[in-house]
C-alpha cells in the first residue's frame, strides 16, 4: 500500500474515534457518592480534540 492510502485510513480511523469520544462526552451522566462524570467528560473532550487535530494533519500529509 502507498503511504498516501495508509495516512488516509489512519485519518478516517481518528475521525471515528473523535466522533465516538464526543458522543461519550455528551451522554455521560453521573450522580452519587463518588461522581467522576465531570472528569470523564473532560477526558473525552480532550481525546476528541487531539484525534481531530491529528486526523487533519494526517489528511493534509496524505494530500501532498
Amino acid at each position: 500500500m502507498e503511504k498516501k492510502t495508509i495516512f488516509r485510513i489512519i485519518s478516517i480511523i481518528l475521525v471515528v474515534i473523535a466522533i465516538f469520544a464526543v458522543v461519550c462526552a455528551a451522554t455521560t451522566t453521573g450522580s452519587g457518592f463518588l461522581d467522576l462524570s465531570n472528569i470523564v467528560k473532560t477526558i473525552c473532550v480532550c481525546v476528541a480534540v487531539v484525534c481531530a487535530v491529528l486526523s487533519a494533519v494526517m489528511w493534509k500529509i496524505s494530500g501532498k
